[in-house]
């Protein structure tokens, strides 16, 4: 690294006259090397390609791609390209969703396909990942792989906790994160040398990861000087400059009016889509905005020059030189900027560009930088160069000037100044501020902390126009921050002159004005140290995450193996390697098409007028198709139900992103162009209805109510009555792949490949819109991309679209939605709001539970779930008297429907709810309480006969006769509950809570322990047709059932189970796609049906098979005999080999699933921010099938619930009725570091079941419902801060439980912001 940036560097001979653009060289090609193989891009390929949809073109389809915006990981690539200032190759993961592929000129990429595979073997990564079930759904998987691989290629070593921030940007619905992380963590760097076993291109041999030394050396600059490049596109011009002399004459030689962009790693659009320009001026080529130097009066760093490459040399000198402590603050900050890939990708002054064209966007590295005290340097056209502090350049217009940033300059601070920077975020990583703050004050420590000087205090995310709290600075200066009254001065200084705007994606200017005081407070409280009372101290520091750990415990089962066998996966490893194929993968058919839908942009209004006619006229556009092109009925809700749902609007609008028709192009690209073309126009416009508070002023739509006993004779014999409410609002369902099908037309019918969890309705579906027969009509399910009910029967809207095109066209036609179409077309899992009466003896012991809940059905009741969640209220507790009903609200908003374990989880939490008001009210410890009214053995649970009757007549019988309760033989719960308050240490950690509480103002801790009761209910009839098929010549075994698989594992279930009834191998048993020829009319894959049922019927298939062959071999003397020479020999005298099933009326039962788990978590008072320290679940799985599959899913799902109840929140345009949250940007699943720090995982030990399924008990669904504990152990940390307040006494928590929630609820006031 040179010793000085020398100012030679960016000067220009001004008296050179400026050349024209056109003296650039057209290149006639751009060549990127992909896997060792080199590959021509077509010069006139548009600017907003990306590099993802290159892969997919050459069918790298390992490469999954989900949002398009760089928040989920899924696209994840690893890249080399030479640093054009140093010749040294830099090799870092980036998202190939956000890097443009014209910029990837010379590049060298490697996708997980690169890596290895099942031919030549697999890399290490691909083995860890799948060896510790890290996979499930596989979707993200071969994203997490090459995020791993990025790692071990950028750094020669690394630690278990860059392991775990380099994942800060990769996101998993299924596992839960923890088996992904320890993977990762597992790989050394041993592992990864010798590694490779994909062939190499150049050589033929198993790679190595890296050619030769010699190849990889540093090129010298002048060996390698490129040349500036222009490449012609259709409607644009990509220019390459070599050179800043280059740059100036392109933007020289722009004409007037001409629209122009500078491209470095393009990560903007991940935020701000651009839209297109005439211009694009590629500067990644420039040495100059490369160059990352030292001088005598700062750190200097090129345009260029990555957030990633910045932090490492931030890293570097915060220790090694005078002056530079602070860049500590700065690194460590910017680890929650972005994601990792983000950063490789992005350059910092991308990122101050992005401010100064969206002053609106919260830069962390604008404000971070402004308070270092950056000076950066900008050209004009000319040359000439000017020099600007942050503020400063935040005034200027740039693109009017034609104004280029070329450097940055930062400055030694002096040791006198304390420096702090903050971000107060929705999660832990990989999302925007809320509020961020930088602040720098030069104090006299020995003057009581006097500040020195005028102080700098700067916020982000407060308006577009704010940046400096000048009047808190003035408020500041001089004054002695011991002082309490010169402290609260500055909070009602900074209280009148910061003005939030006031936007329905930002949490409310109430919190942020209450967040900037509290970020300034945190500033003081580290300043003044000891000064302070020990009691405030905690609130000068964040949160700090400590490295994560998990344990596992499990029986192991030995005597069934491999039925129990801990294994991963059946397709763990293809999964891992990018091998696996979904719908949204599967290679292009001939004569192709794609469908892109075409949404309403109102939500309550009527269609005035259609029209296509400017799309139809625009190249590669084939037709329109719209409700006039149905030749069935227009309604994707085949069998059973009572209402219609349409796929496509015929008369009104009935929410934002309606279907009103599908436009179908010859490829993608073409879609979005054509979408936007066609025509609209709607009257009777009327404001949306988008809340149940607001639909219940209209009466609901009430259902018949769980009754028993009678409640107003309990509350009569009740000493204590509590009323109160409770909200949960909805959560989207976040399955990786988008809702995807590919219909082919054949000669015999329709080809239909769907992501769908029930084959069967989708099957139906097509053939009532479609107006056609189901025996025409097969639809093949091979894996799922993740589900989690949305794909049950909303999926048929994108199946039945897809189907109607390809009658219409008469070819085949995909349609597969990206993530913000799937996010607005497609419904979540129902908000819900809670009433409340419950009465209680003196004890504590219930008397009566009186409680209506309310659904939000979306704009359509056809998939509402209150009428269940009404029969899952008693959950583990037993109370004589009951009466609770459900009811539904119509909203102009997206049909919701079914979200894993829908109606259990709103009935258990919000029981939950109730004892926890009672506790309170009684002042008993919550969990005595709820020990006090457990079930006793021999209780009973309500059934929802409704539902149980609905899902008979789907199967074709009707349930004449039911029961009207489930007895439970022994309620687990009371012993569970006894074991975890020893395995997890409850009385103790409860005292040091405790503790911790009252010695901490701004820092409180809650534990807490929730049991659980899930009923798992059967209808009378559930038909999973199951094949099992044995191949005469090998003896190996073919299993299909009429489940889809979507990462829940019942592939590897149902083939443990063949093989164990069979008494094979497991390697001899294959699992091919379900389909409604062989597996016809099966049920619903969903409830934690699918595995559990169709490992039944897979189960019988073979014992009944096994049985014949049991007899063929006695009668025939075959005893010593093979098993394929049994097979063979049975084959020869005509006994059929192959067996079907499928389960008859009540053979498969239903049961209580028991759980109990404890969570403690620690809540930062002054900003709502919070961590999960420990979760410890014991879970009754019975005699577990597959024991790694089900951890795996009690993980996945607690981490899920914990979203729902935390992070996750719809926000809505309340004057369109527009869903805000329609992408990663705004809506924020967990991550992997929000999970519990410490994350244990129990199942209950010999606790075989008497009627469940080879013993087993499901557990997909029952977990997530345990993670209300982190709703109610928040609820003590709160409880304790506001008791602090002076305040005492019940109070609602509606969830989720957002940051600003939380702050407002610990009743944050100015004024008790004091430093004793």
């Amino acid at each position: 690294m040179p010793t000085c940036f020398r100012r030679e560097h960016l000067q220009v001979n001004t008296d050179i006259r400026v050349a024209k653009i056109t003296e650039s060289i057209m290149a006639s090609s751009v060549k990127i090397t992909v896997n060792g193989q080199e590959y021509e891009v077509d010069p006139a390929t548009p600017p907003s390609t990306r590099l993802v949809d290159f892969l997919h073109e050459k069918n790298l389809s390992g490469t999954h791609v989900t949002c398009y915006q760089g928040g989920c990981g899924a696209c994840t690539v690893v890249a080399s390209f030479v640093d054009p200032d140093t010749g040294a190759k830099n090799t870092h993961s980036i998202n190939s969703c956000l890097a443009p592929l014209l910029g990837c000129n010379g590049w060298e990429i490697t996708t997980v396909e690169g890596l290895g595979n099942r031919y030549d073997g697999y890399h290490v990564i691909q083995e860890r990942l799948a060896e510790f079930s890290g996979t499930q759904c596989g979707y993200c998987s071969p994203g997490m792989v090459m995020n791993m691989y990025g790692l071990t290629q950028s750094s020669n070593t690394w630690t278990a906790s860059q392991v775990e921030q380099h994942l800060d940007g990769n996101l998993c619905r299924c596992t839960g994160y923890r088996p992904i992380l320890d993977a990762f963590k597992s790989i050394t760097v041993e592992d990864i040398e010798d590694s490779h076993l994909a062939r190499c291109p150049k050589t033929g041999q198993a790679c190595r990861g890296h050619c030769d030394k010699k190849e990889n050396a540093k090129v010298p600059v002048s060996d390698k000087k490129a040349t500036p490049t222009l490449l012609q596109t259709k409607d644009s011009a990509w220019h390459q400059p070599a050179s800043l002399q280059d740059l100036y004459n392109i933007l020289a030689g722009l004409e007037e009016g001409t629209t122009y962009r500078f491209v470095c790693g393009d990560t903007a659009q991940a935020v701000y889509y651009s839209g297109s320009y005439d211009v694009y001026i590629y500067t990644r080529h420039i040495p100059e905005l490369s160059r990352v130097a030292q001088a005598e009066d700062g750190v200097y760093f090129g345009a260029n020059v990555s957030i990633s490459r910045v932090m490492q040399e931030l890293d570097t000198v915060s220790s090694g030189r005078a002056g530079y402590a602070y860049a500590k603050e700065l690194v460590k900050n910017w680890h929650r900027v972005a994601s990792t890939s983000v950063r490789n990708l992005g350059s910092w002054a991308g990122n101050l560009g992005l401010k100064l064209s969206h002053k609106e966007f919260p830069s962390d590295i604008f404000i971070n930088l402004l308070g270092a005290g950056a000076v950066v340097t900008t050209a004009l056209p000319t040359g000439s160069t000017s020099t600007h502090t942050l503020e400063e350049l935040l005034a200027l217009d740039l693109q009017k000037e034609r104004r280029v940033i070329l450097e940055m300059r930062l400055p030694p601070m002096s040791d006198e100044v304390v420096f702090r920077v903050f971000k107060v975020m929705g999660r832990w990583t990989n999302t925007h501020a809320f509020v961020n703050a930088a602040m720098a004050f030069r104090v006299d420590k020995a003057n009581a902390h006097t500040v020195v000087g005028k102080p700098l205090v700067a916020y982000g995310g407060i308006n577009p126009t704010f940046v400096r709290a000048s009047a808190t600075e003035a408020a500041l200066e001089g004054k002695s921050l011991e002082d309490e009254g010169v402290l609260q001065a500055a909070m009602q200084a900074l209280a009148d002159e910061i003005k939030p705007d006031n936007l329905p994606q930002d949490p409310a200017p109430e919190y942020r004005i209450s967040v900037a005081q509290t970020l300034l407070y945190k500033m003081v409280l580290g300043i003044v140290g000891s000064a302070a009372s020990s009691t405030v101290i905690s609130g000068a520091t964040d949160l700090e995450r400590p490295e994560s750990s998990g344990q596992q415990e499990y029986d192991q089962n030995t005597e069934t193996w491999p039925l129990g066998q801990p294994i991963p996966k059946l397709e763990a490893r293809m999964q891992c390697a990018g091998e696996a194929e979904y719908v949204n993968t599967m290679a292009p058919v001939s004569e192709e098409l794609f469908g892109m839908f075409v949404t309403s942009t109102q939500a309550n209004a009527r269609i005035a007028s259609v029209d296509p006619s400017a799309a139809l006229a625009m190249p590669d556009v084939v037709a329109f198709v719209g409700v006039e092109d149905i030749k069935g009925v227009n309604n994707i809700m085949a069998f059973a139900w009572p209402l219609p749902q349409k796929l496509f609007a015929e008369d009104r609008v009935s929410y934002y992103g309606q279907p009103i028709g599908l436009i179908v192009t010859k490829n993608r690209g073409a879609a979005y162009g054509a979408r936007e073309a066609v025509k609209v126009t709607y009257d009777d416009i009327q404001p949306p209805v988008l809340t149940i508070e607001d639909a219940l002023q209209k009466p609901p739509i009430k259902g018949p109510p769980f009754a028993q006993g009678d409640v107003q004779a309990g509350f009569a014999s009740s000493t204590h009555v509590f009323e109160g409410a409770m909200s949960r609002d909805g959560q989207y369902h976040f399955h990786m792949e988008s809702q995807s099908c590919l219909v082919v037309p054949t000669d015999i019918g329709l080809d239909v490949y769907a992501s769908t969890q029930w084959a069967s309705e989708t099957q139906r579906a097509i053939g009532q819109v479609l107006g056609i027969p189901d025996n025409t009509i097969n639809v093949t399910v091979k894996r799922l991309g993740g589900a989690f009910g949305a794909k049950i029967d909303q999926c048929n809207i994108v199946a039945t679209a897809a189907a109607v095109a390809a009658q219409k066209v008469r070819k085949p036609v995909r349609v597969a939605l990206d993530l913000d179409a799937n996010m607005t077309i497609i419904g979540w899992r129902e908000p819900y709001f809670c009433t409340y009466k419950v009465g209680v003896d003196d004890s504590g012991v219930l008397q009566a539970v009186q409680a209506t809940l309310t659904s939000d059905a979306g704009n359509v009741a056809v998939d509402t779930s209150s009428p269940d969640a009404v029969y899952c209220m008693t959950s583990c507790y037993n109370c004589p008297n009951w009466e609770v009903t459900p009811q539904v609200v119509l909203t102009n908003t997206s049909c919701n429907t079914w979200c894993r374990t829908p109606g259990t989880v709103e009935g258990v939490v919000f029981m939950e709810n109730i004892l926890e008001h009672v506790a309170q009210g009684m002042g008993m410890d919550p969990l005595e309480l709820r020990r006090k009214n457990l079930m006793p053995d021999g209780g009973t649970r309500p059934l929802n006969q409704g539902m149980i009757r609905l899902r008979s007549l789907i199967a074709g019988k009707e349930a004449k006769w039911l029961a009207d309760n489930l007895t439970v033989p022994r309620n687990l719960i009371s012993d569970m509950i006894t074991q975890i308050l020893t395995s997890a240490n409850v009385e103790e950690r409860k005292q040091i809570v405790a503790n911790y509480n009252q010695t901490n103002l701004w820092k409180k801790r809650g534990l807490s322990v929730m049991p659980l009761l899930w009923p798992y209910a059967v209808a009378m009839t559930m038909p999973f047709n199951a094949m099992v098929s044995v191949n005469a010549r090998d003896g190996t075994v073919v299993v299909s059932h009429g489940g889809s698989e979507m990462g829940q594992g019942i592939n590897t279930k149902v083939a443990q189970c063949a093989a164990y009834e069979l008494g094979v191998p497991l390697d001899t048993v294959a699992v091919r796609p379900s389909n409604t020829h062989a597996n016809a009319n099966s049920e619903v894959t969903g409830g934690c049906h699918g595995s559990d049922v169709a490992s039944y019927n897979v189960t019988q298939a073979c014992k009944k098979l096994r049985a014949r062959l049991d007899a063929f071999i006695e009668e025939n003397g075959l005893v010593d005999n093979s098993w394929p020479e049994v097979v063979l020999a049975a084959f020869n005298k005509g006994v059929d080999i192959c067996e079907r099933y499928v389960n008859g009326w009540d053979e498969v039962k239903s049961y209580p699933v028991f759980a109990v788990a404890c969570t403690e978590v620690e809540l930062d008072v002054l900003t709502g921010q919070f961590l999960v320290l420990r979760t410890d679940i014991l879970e009754d799985a019975g005699k577990s099938m597959s024991p790694l599959v089900d951890v795996g899913q009690v993980e996945g799902a607690y981490v899920m619930g914990q979203g729902l109840f935390t992070v996750e929140k719809p926000l809505y345009d309340h004057d369109t009725g527009r869903r805000i949250t329609d992408g990663t940007w705004y809506y924020t699943p967990p991550a992997a570091l929000d999970i519990p720090a410490d994350f244990r995982v129990s199942l209950l030990h010999n606790a075989p079941n008497p009627v469940g399924v080879q013993s087993s008990k499901v557990t997909g669904e029952p977990p997530l419902c345990l993670a209300f504990s982190v709703v109610m152990a928040l609820r003590q940390a709160v409880a304790s801060a506001r008791g602090d307040a002076g305040v005492t006494g019940w109070f609602q928590m509606d969830t989720p439980l957002t940051v600003d929630t939380l702050q407002r609820l610990c009743l944050v006031d100015s004024s008790r912001l004091t430093i004793k």
